[in-house]
């Protein structure tokens, strides 16, 4: 999913009891309750009268329960749940309210270190929880858990919100949790001790076929770091004089616009990465520099690529940097913005789309590789890496 920086946002919900009005000729308003009063303008009058009539039937609603209901009332869980079901209500799984010990433990997730047991899934059309990957030596991995494995339950519950479910997985360093998950047609269920997790977004390695040397470059997510670390390494190869770059966005559910915008422009010349699009019709475009690399690389993808990957995925494809091998990707051609609030919590929130440079819609599209080429989970070699090694050989 794409998170883009962070706004600060302040809510006022209040409800209001009027004793007095005054009317003066500044168009002053006097609110008067049992110890104060204050002199407010008429344009802050008029508002609060609005917000108070608004959200009279909640005020009551809260009353009532706190005086009639027949056990105590936690009034903080219900708040967070009246916020959480105003977002929900917009029929959109992307947006979602976070209370404050949430929305620090996402702020943790996207920095690239967080407590939980190692594991990153996205939630497909048909609402299952495929899990991407599975950060190595992690309690996920020590347990067996597997990339294409489906989570099914946390500690014997099922949720429906897919950000629950990663604030179910997570939780303090030492404790215990059990995920159920589908593995091929088996169901199992693995026991695991929660751990701090910090990974590293980008993978770099070499590899010689026949007498020459090539470079591989796996980028899990677009986090905080991504760019940085992607341009370390891609450095790293240029100056060892590698013979091409295999750049792998698989299972990569996205992440950070900037992060991926940067990277596109490191492997593209003059050119469009991207435009977007808001509510009003407002675009944005985002352009590559002249300053690219030299070295010619192919980047492959498949079905879980997602988002953040699409952009880079669409933005090589139209302009020509490099071929696109794999399978079409997830199609998820939308972005979110997270807005903080004064207490601690926050809200994401899907506020515009994206297209590709030649203005091809990606939301429920998804991009199209220049050679398909499907892998089969019981292939014993990877083809779409061996053909991208194909086509590097060629270049």
């Amino acid at each position: 999913m794409i998170k883009m920086k962070k706004n600060r946002f302040v809510l006022l919900i209040a409800g209001v009891v009027i004793a007095t009005l005054v009317v003066s000729g500044a168009g002053l308003y006097l609110f008067a309750s049992a110890n104060d009063m204050a002199l407010v303008s008429k344009s802050k009058y008029e508002t609060a009268v609005e917000t108070g009539n608004k959200y009279a039937k909640l005020d009551q609603l809260q009353k009532l329960t706190s005086e009639q209901f027949l056990w105590d009332v936690n009034e903080e869980a219900q708040m967070d749940a009246i916020y959480k079901a105003a977002v929900d209500a917009l029929g959109d799984k992307y947006s979602y309210y976070m209370n404050e010990e949430e929305y620090k433990e996402w702020s943790d997730m996207i920095t690239g270190t967080f407590t939980g047991v190692g594991v990153v899934f996205t939630q497909d059309e048909e609402g299952s929880y495929v899990v991407n990957r599975v950060i190595e030596d992690g309690p996920a991995d020590l347990a067996g858990i597997k990339a294409g494995d489906i989570l099914l339950k946390v500690d014997g519950k099922f949720y429906e919100d897919s950000n629950e479910m990663a604030m179910a997985i997570r939780g303090e360093s030492g404790t215990t949790v059990k995920v159920t998950y589908q593995h091929g047609k088996e169901t199992k269920t693995a026991e695991m001790v929660r751990a701090e997790v910090t990974e590293p977004s980008v993978y770099a390695t070499k590899f010689k076929e026949g007498k020459k040397v090539y470079g591989y470059l796996q980028i899990t997510a677009f986090e905080a770091e991504t760019a940085k670390q992607f341009e370390k390494e891609l450095k790293a190869l240029e100056n060892d004089q590698v013979a091409g770059v295999i750049i792998d966005l698989r299972n990569n559910p996205g992440g950070m616009v900037d992060q991926c915008v940067e990277i596109a422009d490191m492997l593209l010349p003059e050119a469009v990465i991207t435009y977007t699009e808001d509510r009003k019709g407002n675009q944005e475009t985002y352009n590559s520099d002249e300053h690219c690399t030299k070295l010619n690389y192919v980047v492959v993808v498949n079905e879980h690529s997602a988002s953040a990957s699409e952009i880079i995925a669409a933005a090589v494809k139209d302009n020509k940097g490099g071929p696109l091998v794999g399978t079409k990707t997830f199609g998820k051609g939308i972005i979110q913005g997270s807005m903080g609030f004064e207490d601690g919590s926050a809200m994401t929130l899907t506020i515009m789309q994206y297209f590709s440079p030649n203005g091809t819609k990606i939301h429920q599209t998804g991009v199209k590789p220049n050679y398909v080429e499907k892998l089969d989970e019981n292939a014993k070699t990877d083809t779409q890496l061996e053909k991208a090694l194909d086509l590097l050989e060629e270049m």
